[in-house]
């Protein structure tokens, strides 16, 4: 019998779809990836033509009643997409082991099958886009999944909305003590983990949890800290950066681990403030980029924004 084996079920609201369907232009830039290695794309949606489809109707009602202009929704999806509270999809990383030891890679994927069958029966407000499984790079294999969060019963705006803690809400979880610990995110999170450990209890596999317990509280307080005080730290480098190409891979690690921290606090003022700092930086970038053009008559790629790029925004949702 093989070693207990921890699993974990990460989420967060960065989806590199480009990354994930191993698009060539951009796999050719992530070296860690076996290109002769296994990887499989399980489900592949349009995102746009998905919130066309399901906010369609709710958006046209929603225009009907309005009066000013102003307030018409003309495009869902790029008003989300535009939103520094919100965001069109997220996903979750689900992995089983590690690169020491890890199932047998057909009974691991056996139970990540059977993990997204059972999707909508247990997330019905999680609105499966994308899913993809990885046996192509160090480490465990493991799968990508993108969900679009849905919230049913709005009083206020469109009768159909986006928003992942409204979601969760309806699916029954609820932060009533307003706790870090114990977030919607957290709970739901901690639910998909438990359920994949029952799928490989199934299977014979023993699952361990190092921080499971008397102390998970204290962890997670401790980790709380440790991302607060990074994200001061990578604040501080921006806010001095002289330049952009010098901020650029600060900022993302900032956003990695701010994001980390505020997933599932879609109103925090102090998200709205940092989302603002970095969209300043970047369109500094941007006039940067096309001085430097037109100064040396070549295109500077800061690889932030940048369409040409298979790496940029366009590749994230």
């Amino acid at each position: 019998m093989s070693s207990p084996m921890t699993t974990t079920t990460h989420v967060g609201p960065r989806v590199v779809q480009g990354h994930n369907i191993r698009d060539p232009r951009l796999i050719m830039k992530e070296k860690h990836i076996d290109l002769n290695g296994i990887h499989e794309i399980w489900l592949n949606k349009n995102i746009r033509k998905s919130y066309d489809e399901i906010f369609g109707e709710a958006v046209r009602e929603y225009n009907e009643k309005q009066k000013d202009p102003r307030r018409k929704i003309d495009d869902y999806y790029m008003k989300i997409k535009k939103s520094s509270q919100q965001h069109p999809c997220y996903e979750m990383i689900v992995t089983i082991g590690n690169m020491k030891n890890q199932p047998p890679p057909e009974v691991g994927k056996e139970i990540m099958r059977e993990f997204v069958n059972d999707w909508e029966r247990r997330n019905p407000n999680l609105i499966l886009m994308s899913v993809t499984y990885h046996a192509d790079e160090p480490g465990a294999n493991h799968i990508h999944i993108d969900f679009t969060p849905i919230a049913y019963k709005n009083s206020r705006g469109m009768k159909i909305q986006t928003s992942f803690n409204k979601a969760l809400k309806e699916m029954g979880f609820e932060n009533k003590n307003g706790k870090y610990h114990e977030t919607e995110v957290i709970q739901w999170t901690n639910r998909e983990r438990e359920y994949l450990d029952e799928l490989c209890r199934s299977r014979g596999i023993e699952v361990f949890h190092p921080q499971a317990g008397k102390g998970v509280v204290k962890h997670l307080e401790k980790e709380e800290y440790i991302l607060t005080q990074k994200i001061k730290e990578l604040n501080a480098k921006i806010e001095k950066a002289a330049s952009a190409s010098r901020y650029v891979s600060d900022a993302k690690d900032f956003f990695d681990a701010f994001n980390q921290l505020c997933i599932d606090k879609e109103s925090d003022p102090e998200f709205t403030k940092f989302k603002k700092l970095l969209k300043e930086k970047i369109e500094y970038e941007k006039e940067l980029e096309k001085v430097m053009s037109i100064k040396t008559g070549k295109d500077i790629d800061f690889n932030v924004d940048n369409k040409k790029d298979p790496m940029s925004i366009e590749y994230i949702y």
